[in-house]
Formats: C-alpha cells, structure tokens, sequence
C-alpha cells in the first residue's frame, strides 16, 4: 500500500512538471534605466499608484503588428518614474484626471498556444481616488 502511495504521489509530481515544460515565464523589464530578465510570478497584493494621465505606449494587436495607443503609467512607492502598463487591470475603470493608489494582484496565466506566461494584473481594491 506505502509503494501505491509513492508511486502515485511520483506520477503526479512528474505529469505536473510536464504541464509546465517549455513555457517562457521571463520577461525583459527596465528599472533604473537597465533591461533586466525577470520571472512572472503571482503575487497575491502589492501596491501601486495610477498617474492622472495615461502615456503613449506600443502594443501588438491581434495580427501581431506594433500599434501605438494610450497605455496606463504606475509606479510603487520606493519607485520615482512611472512605467507603461500594456494591458489593463481586470476590474479597475479608469478615469482621466484622477490619481489611485489601488492594491492589486498578479497572476501568472500560460498562453498554451505561445508557450508564454504573461503577467495579469487583477484590482483587489481601489485605496484612494484624488481629483488632480
């Protein structure tokens, strides 16, 4: 019976492992001014503020080609600039001319197709909402 159980526990381990094989869970992201690798990750609350006004920014539209659009800018509190978001925060509307501090989460979600996990961002709770 202990060697049913082993065995079983082994077998799970290894399917589990191979689910995630071959998916690209790294992004290039700059801070401080440096390209640096990073790992997506979930994280289940963090803190950011969301500029009054959003910034121009790139994205890929569903063709994959480069497009240029207007894209949110956020910093967390140790930071001094702001960074491009390319993409939203599921449940959070945003309204021009108002600085938030909103707490929110990130889950790291697979594109099976790609093979890259890409980072969603998920509001957990507006903190404060200030007219500028």
């Amino acid at each position: 019976m202990k060697k049913l159980a082993i065995a079983t526990f082994a077998a799970t381990f290894a399917l589990a492992g191979c689910s995630t094989m071959g998916l690209d869970d790294e992004r290039t992201m700059v801070v401080e001014g440096q390209a640096v690798n990073v790992k997506v990750v979930n994280i289940p609350s963090f803190e950011v503020e969301i500029a009054p006004r959003k910034a121009l920014c790139e994205r890929m539209d569903t063709s994959g080609n480069t497009v240029e659009t207007q894209c949110l800018q956020y910093r967390q509190g140790y930071q001094k600039n702001y960074n491009t978001l390319n993409g939203n925060i599921q449940g959070f509307t945003y309204e021009p001319n108002y600085r938030y501090m909103l707490d929110v989460r990130q889950e790291a979600i697979a594109d099976t197709e790609t093979g890259v996990v890409k980072p969603v961002w998920i509001l957990n709770d507006v903190i404060s909402k200030t007219a500028e």
